[in-house]
């Protein structure tokens, strides 16, 4: 099994604003909050009841905010009544009148990003429409689902470009298809310029946002091993059915 990560970042927003909406829109949802505790300097691995809460209900880690987003994990994995990322980044985006984007690598073959603000949905991302389908799409299919990095121009940092996103968006997949090398399958014809694995894309794009809060590359797409993560500035929130 690849890698599965799901990750939000909410932009100019404190920590303390972001837990009271959380806990709003996890108890909609059917949840109330059990407990919040710091995170060891091991990071997950080091929190003895870690597998027993995940297990329990919904567990995000939510980071300060860093330069100018804050990271929120989310550390339990699908979850029978548990929002969806993409809808909990939408409505964390309205609720805090804030840009929100939702970041997803899907057993390390698959990115997606969803960018809110407001509430409103600004551009959406999927590295490879054709994955989950068994028939090629058609062309209308795939304008419905191109992703549009426009709104992202007045969030990146000093040196980075929107060609840059661009150019790092479109690799792979998207190239293929621009340039008439899909086969009858959707399916890359020949040696394609794409990642290897997806997790290098969501890297290079957080990195390119600087969406941890500097400068260097993103830790937040295998967060679970990366060490360059300071957990213990990190809040584990955790819930439980009601």
């Amino acid at each position: 099994m690849g890698l599965f990560s799901a990750v939000i970042h909410l932009r100019d927003i404190e920590r303390d604003r972001v837990l009271p909406s959380l806990d709003v829109l996890l108890r909609d949802a059917g949840f109330e909050r059990i407990g919040a505790a710091e995170v060891p300097d091991g990071g997950p691995h080091a929190m003895a009841d870690h597998k027993e809460a995940v297990a329990w209900g919904p567990c995000y880690f939510v980071s300060p905010l860093s330069g100018r987003w804050l990271t929120l994990i989310e550390a339990h994995f699908t979850m029978p009544k548990a929002p969806h990322l993409s809808d909990l980044c939408k409505q964390l985006s309205s609720a805090l009148s804030c840009y929100a984007l939702a970041l997803i690598v899907h057993d390390d073959d698959l990115f997606l990003y969803n960018l809110d603000y407001k509430g409103t949905p600004l551009d959406g991302y999927n590295s490879c429409p054709q994955y989950f389908e068994q028939r090629r799409l058609s062309e209308k299919a795939v304008a419905q689902q191109r992703h549009s990095p426009e709104p992202f121009a007045e969030l990146l940092p000093t040196g980075s470009t929107l060609d840059e996103l661009r150019t790092l968006l479109n690799r792979g997949w998207w190239n293929a298809h621009d340039t008439g090398r899909l086969d009858e399958n959707g399916v890359v014809t020949s040696a394609d310029d794409g990642f290897v694995f997806e997790d290098e894309r969501m890297t290079a794009f957080g990195s390119l946002l600087q969406l941890h809060g500097a400068s260097g590359e993103y830790p937040y797409a295998a967060w679970a091993e990366d060490e360059r993560i300071e957990w213990p500035l990190m809040l584990a929130v955790r819930y439980c059915a009601t």
